[in-house]
């Protein structure tokens, strides 16, 4: 088991052994998850070109970006995540 200190600003460095293994690399996005108290779970969110996003997430009716944008956040969350 590794181990990360958890900083004032919440930023905990992965140790290089943990970044190695799940292939992270510098300016990869990472989704978490909380699995249990105090267990998170940690997805490299795998990186798409914009005509992936598109044919990924179709749209397919009228679009009210205020109202949708939460909505939207947490579909492409899931959908990433697995969840």
């Amino acid at each position: 088991m590794e181990a990360g200190k958890v900083q004032a600003r919440g930023q905990v460095t992965l140790p290089r052994a943990i970044r190695k293994a799940a292939g992270i690399k510098p300016g990869d996005l990472v989704g978490m998850k909380v699995t249990g108290p105090g267990q998170v779970e940690l997805h490299v969110v795998a990186r798409m070109t914009l005509a992936e996003a598109f044919e990924r997430f179709r749209i397919e009716a009228p679009i009210d970006e205020v109202a949708d944008h939460e909505a939207w956040q947490d579909v492409a969350a899931r959908d990433v995540l697995g969840a």
